[in-house]
């Protein structure tokens, strides 16, 4: 039987299948290293722009201007990685590029039948965040009324975040149910400060008027109007409550804030006004005043 064998032709077909088998793995590394270099190419550009633009990251045309950017970089690379796939199809000989595009597409809305609806979800609600100037890279967001921090990116799944502490948190665009955005033209810095039932309340007033007016005056770089001083906002359990309302610039209330009340702390110490707390007081009962 083995005489009966052709090993020429048999050698010959191999060889063959050798030749395509060597083409077709070469034209996917060159297809794959193409597309990895124009991912670069896409991402030094897109970066090199954002970082001209955050020069004047005050700018709210700017921050528009890198909230773009970065939803190209995240489209771009889909794009490019998704065509790539498509010409590898096409030159392993499995149709035309075109009808490659048109399955993948089917294969896409096959995948989607089988539980990625959360992953067009994603995509379908950063669209909206991006055209409906939800918020831009750089602006200070509270996500959910659970995640606050600087906007890093806006992705196509992805919203990314950078807490105060350097964390990064990233939530998918489709969770994204609540969005405040404290990057405004102005936040209001809202200081309560108890004060005590024994002392004059009108003396009290005063005081806190003239911390906030020079503090106000001090200040005209972060500062928005002169502050209202509420002389009595509410009647507490153990205090009498006045707030300081303050117009802040930007995200400059809560700096404003903080340094109020140690503005007040400082003033209360030097003219002997103690700040309330929650006292509580213990009544001993001897022998004789026991109720028999």
């Amino acid at each position: 039987m083995l005489e009966n064998i052709d090993w020429k032709e048999i050698l010959e077909s191999l060889k063959i299948n050798t030749t395509k088998l060597v083409i077709s793995l070469i034209m996917i590394i060159v297809v794959l290293l193409l597309a990895s270099l124009a991912v670069k190419l896409l991402s030094f550009f897109t970066t090199r722009i954002k970082n001209k633009t955050e020069k004047r990251i005050d700018d709210p045309r700017a921050k528009t201007t890198i909230t773009l950017l970065t939803a190209i970089r995240s489209v771009g690379r889909y794009a490019i990685y998704f065509i790539a796939i498509c010409i590898i199809i096409n030159g392993l000989g499995y149709g035309s590029l075109l009808s490659n595009i048109v399955t993948a597409a089917g294969v896409g809305a096959l995948v989607i039948s089988l539980g990625a609806q959360s992953v067009i979800s994603d995509v379908i609600a950063g669209t909206f965040i991006l055209f409906e100037n939800q918020y831009r890279v750089g602006d200070y967001v509270q996500i959910n009324n659970e995640y606050t921090g600087t906007v890093l990116s806006l992705a196509m799944r992805c919203t990314y975040l950078q807490t105060w502490k350097g964390e990064k948190i990233i939530i998918p665009n489709g969770q994204i149910k609540t969005v405040t955005n404290y990057s405004g033209e102005f936040n209001m810095a809202i200081v309560d400060i108890p004060t005590p039932y024994e002392e004059d309340s009108e003396r009290i007033l005063n005081i806190i008027k003239d911390i906030a007016n020079k503090y106000y005056d001090e200040h005209l770089d972060i500062c928005f109007e002169k502050p209202n001083v509420v002389a009595i906002n509410s009647f507490d359990s153990s205090s009498i409550t006045m707030t300081i309302y303050q117009k802040a610039k930007g995200r400059n209330h809560i700096t404003i804030q903080r340094d109020l009340k140690l503005a007040v702390k400082k003033r209360f110490d030097q003219d002997g006004i103690s700040i309330p707390y929650n006292q509580i007081v213990v009544h001993n009962v001897n022998e004789e005043e026991k109720p028999r």
